[in-house]
This record gives structure tokens, sequence and C-alpha cells, in this order.
């Protein structure tokens, strides 16, 4: 129950941060995401689970790709599916449902979906094997299941900068969430598909460079994201202050006038056998 209540807490508060960095309703276009699905198999007329959904991706996504389908997103806070549900209805998604719960205990019966899918929340769970095999019992034989989760922090600039930036405006330490890449070493997914008893299972290392220009606000969602709590105590001038500090953090990889930020992301697979 500690487990539950301080998770719950966590990104309740952090839901604030998110619906800041939700900045637009429009499915996400992210390579990352867009290999997630493709590694779950999906397609039209499948009924699939993204789970831990926060803000709604790549849920939104799938629903509003595969219109013929049905797609149930589910998280551990109402807080953050209610981000989900405000841009799920801006778009006029109607194949999208939304359910809260835990992934380590899902709210549903055997062999109900043909697909699977988790961004970055695999990490976050203190049953990792567990998370797995509730997501091989809720998938129907033949049914693949795929997980995102964050490469090092070595290989993610972007983390580093922004803690820097923060503690350059407030003069104070901002702990890195090492937490994020607890799966980030090679291996560490394939073993743990391996022990939840699937069928047959993979793990693909990802790698992207993102090319932030002068007017992506990638910067600031990653502030709105980090600093949640303190967001509303801030003037403008104090987030251009903190935005140049990051921008400042990142020179290395300033190419003209645009950013080019390397990220690298890990991707686990498996598929349900015959039960």
């Amino acid at each position: 129950m500690q487990y539950k209540e301080t998770k719950n807490t966590y990104w309740k508060n952090r839901s604030i941060g998110w619906k800041k960095e939700t900045t637009n309703a429009k499915p996400n276009q992210d390579p990352f995401i867009r290999r997630l699905i493709e590694c779950a198999n999906i397609r039209q007329r499948m009924n699939v689970l993204d789970v831990a959904s926060g803000a709604g991706d790549p849920a939104i996504t799938i629903a509003k790709n595969y219109t013929r389908g049905n797609v149930t997103a589910c998280d551990l806070t109402y807080d953050m599916l209610g981000i989900a549900m405000e841009r799920a209805k801006r778009l006029y998604i109607e194949n999208l449902t939304f359910t809260v719960g835990n992934m380590s205990a899902l709210p549903f019966p055997n062999n109900t979906f043909d697909a699977f899918t988790c961004r970055n929340g695999l990490m976050f769970s203190d049953t990792k094997v567990k998370s797995a095999e509730e997501a091989l019992r809720v998938l129907k034989p033949g049914g693949k299941a795929a997980w995102l989760v964050w490469g090092n922090i070595e290989s993610n600039p972007t983390f580093v900068a922004v803690r820097r930036g923060l503690e350059s405006h407030f003069d104070e330490v901002f702990p890195y969430r090492m937490i994020r890449h607890n799966l980030s070493e090679p291996g560490q997914l394939k073993k743990i598909l391996n022990e939840s008893g699937f069928s047959s299972f993979e793990e693909i290392e990802l790698k992207w460079e993102r090319q932030i220009t002068p007017y992506d606000d990638y910067f600031q969602r990653a502030v709105a994201r980090t600093i949640p709590d303190k967001l509303r105590f801030l003037s403008q001038s104090d987030i251009k202050i903190i935005l140049q500090n990051i921008k400042n953090e990142c020179e290395e990889y300033l190419r003209g006038d645009i950013y080019v930020i390397p990220i690298s992301m890990r991707l686990g697979i498996g598929t349900a056998g015959d039960r």
C-alpha cells in the first residue's frame, strides 16, 4: 500500500508539469513511439492496451491511426489520465477508453488484448518481472508486448543540461532521477521478458538526434516536467534565464542556430505463446 500511495502522490504532482508540457493534442510523431507501435505489431481491429499512458502517448497515436480498433489507456493516477482525456476529446477520438490501474496488478481478465505497449513506465516499477507477467497474462496467445525505456544518462545529455541549468538559477542541487535509467544496461529487458514467461523476446537499442530549432519548445517542456512544483512561482524573466542556462550547457550540440541533441532508448519486445 505504501508503494502505491507514494507513486500516486508523485505522479499526481507531476501531472501539473505534464499538463503544461503537453502543448497540443496532436498524436506524437516521435520516431521512438513509431517504432514501439511497429514492434507491437498493431493492426486495425485490434484490442490494444497501453500501460503507464500518462499524458496519452502512445495511446492517442494508436487510437488515431487505428480507428477500427479499440485502445485502453491505463495509468496509476487519474490526474495523469485526465490530461490524456482532454487531448482525446480535442481530437474527437471515440475508440479510446481510460482505466486507472497498477501495471503489477492489471484490472483486466486473462487473454483480453491483441497487443500491449508501455512507454517509459517499466523503469518505475518495483516489481518489473511481475509487471511483465501481467502484460503476458492479459495478452492473447500470439500477441506482442513492447516496452520502451530510457538508455543511460550519458547518452541522453538533455537530462544533465536541464539539471545544471536549474542549479545555476536556484543555487541548489537537483538530484538526477537515476531510476529513469535503471533498465539502460543491455540485456536487462531480455532477462525480464525471459523470466516472465514470454515465448520469444528481443531487445533493441534505439538512437535519434533530435533537432531543436529556435521556435521549438523542447527545453521549455523539459523544465515543466522537471520542476512542476516551482513552475507557478517563476516569472517569464526567470524562465528565460533558466532556458538560456540550459542552452549554454548544450552548446557543444549547437549547429548554426539548431541544437542537435542525441537521445538513446531501449526497446523490449515479447511474444505471448500458447497457454
